[in-house]
């Protein structure tokens, strides 16, 4: 799945919303960002979001509901280490995953 498929603003809004009180402190924390940033974006007063910031809420809180390698929910931070990386020929059971990430619609594109 494209990243630019993926509705940033949402999955920012939804986080949030699920953090329940204290929600945008907590969202921001797992962002790296301020408080205040998140708080501004949600509320439109930054018009121009930097496309860091997107990609960084898309790693981050996009969760793909069931990775056909795992069978378990998997954030999208997660699929990108195992798909962007080298191939553990080390280990039989992470290449089966890492060969099957290589053919998942839901596989990041790489950043150049």
């Amino acid at each position: 799945m494209a990243d630019n498929a993926i509705d940033w603003r949402a999955l920012l809004e939804q986080a949030v919303e699920a953090a329940g009180r204290g929600g945008v402190s907590r969202i921001a924390g797992r962002l790296g960002v301020s408080r205040s940033y998140v708080s501004q974006v949600l509320n439109n007063l930054r018009p121009n979001v930097p496309q860091q910031f997107v990609d960084r809420v898309i790693d981050r809180l996009h969760v793909v509901s069931e990775c056909p390698a795992t069978l378990q929910a998997q954030p999208r931070s997660e699929c990108r280490r195992i798909a962007l990386g080298t191939p553990p020929t080390h280990n039989p059971l992470s290449l089966r995953i890492w060969q099957a990430c290589q053919r998942c619609a839901h596989k990041p594109e790489e950043k150049r």
